[in-house]
């Protein structure tokens, strides 16, 4: 057999072996252990249940990394994990939260292992929820990806009880000499639904996520003896949030851009953000309780608007990162600092953005 036909055949036998493995992942994704925990409102609450971050300095600071997006491109994976790194050494945070999209539609099942590699490698605790694009990796199933942070040494993630819409509902105290004093509700709404108008939109919160909200922020109130004040995060904005920029944004005709006034807020819109054209009650339940001061979400890259509305503040989290190139217009890159100060001054928030990158390639 001659030399050519040799390589000839190599080639097409390692090109057949490829294709081969990845129809393998196509047909046997990776789905993960089932699921079973159900909730129910009339089950008694034990604030055991719920984890806890202890708070031992006057500052307590959370880093917020939102649409990293990793996939198959890994030179934008590597800019990606040093920009990560550079704010982990600038800040120095007590937690770490993701936003949603960790990853994107084109990674591998390496991907969440290099994630969660490189997210315990910090050794800090970090609480994780998933986004859109997360769902839409054929061969690793949200499910799965849960498992994976959930052997994690340092993640906080739990998927939260199954009869609730999505995976990834958990609840994250922040203590002071074990009290809470801060609770942190991760709750995931990231996937789009097709409406009665046929238009395929992002979905609204569940009405049994509501429910279990206000189950845990009643049991917590009852546990401590007064009600905890609490964050939010998700991945896609509130409908409120849309509206508050419409009623406060001031709009550039020309650009389509939305800036905040000082009065309001501050950042910009470049875009309304994206949410649910539907309000399923999830706002004006938090506004009733009278636990949740802030809400913090991504999904919409270019926009970094922080806007308080009928009591709560709400802020996008800046983007980190540059993947994936092909469709991140974000104007500048890098986390947001969330700050819970000390209890001397009634443990004040303080929220600041952390740009690293901006589009023209300077670094901050």
């Amino acid at each position: 057999m001659c030399k050519a036909r040799k390589i000839i055949l190599a080639v097409t036998a390692a090109v057949l072996a490829a294709v081969l493995l990845v129809a393998a992942l196509l047909l046997f994704p990776l789905t993960g252990k089932k699921h079973v925990e159900v909730w129910s409102a009339g089950q008694e609450f034990d604030l055991a249940d719920i984890q806890t971050v202890e708070k031992t300095d006057d500052d307590f600071k959370i880093l917020l990394f939102t649409d990293t997006q990793l996939w198959s491109d890994l030179s934008e994976n590597s800019r990606c994990y040093e920009q990560m790194d550079a704010l982990v050494e600038q800040t120095q945070p007590d937690l770490i939260v993701t936003l949603g999209d960790n990853l994107s539609a084109f990674a591998s099942r390496f991907s969440i292992y290099n994630f969660v590699n490189k997210m315990d490698s910090y050794k800090i605790p970090w609480a994780p929820i998933f986004g859109n694009h997360d769902d839409e990796i054929p061969v690793n199933s949200l499910n799965w990806q849960g498992d994976q942070f959930m052997k994690s040494q340092y993640c906080l993630f739990q998927k939260g009880p199954s009869n609730l819409y999505g995976c990834g509902n958990y609840v994250v105290n922040i203590t002071e000499n074990g009290a809470p004093v801060y609770s942190l509700f991760l709750l995931d709404n990231g996937r789009y639904m097709e409406y009665d108008n046929g238009e395929t939109k992002e979905i609204y919160m569940g009405y049994e996520q509501i429910a279990w909200y206000e189950w845990n922020v009643n049991g917590i109130a009852a546990a401590a003896g007064e009600t905890v004040p609490s964050m939010v995060f998700t991945h896609f904005a509130p409908p409120q949030f849309k509206e508050a920029v419409e009623q406060y944004g001031v709009l550039n005709e020309e650009t389509g851009v939305y800036t905040i006034p000082q009065e309001y807020g501050s950042g910009v819109c470049a875009y309304l953000p994206g949410c649910a054209p539907v309000d399923s009650g999830f706002f004006d339940k938090c506004k009733e309780l009278g636990s949740t001061r802030y809400m913090f979400c991504g999904h919409d890259h270019e926009n970094n608007a922080q806007v308080t509305f009928e009591g709560i503040t709400m802020k996008y989290g800046l983007k980190t990162g540059p993947s994936p190139s092909l469709w991140n217009y974000a104007k500048e890159m890098g986390a947001t600092v969330v700050t819970i100060g000390s209890a001397a001054d009634g443990h004040p928030v303080t929220i600041e953005d952390v740009v690293m990158e901006t589009s023209d390639g300077n670094n901050g």
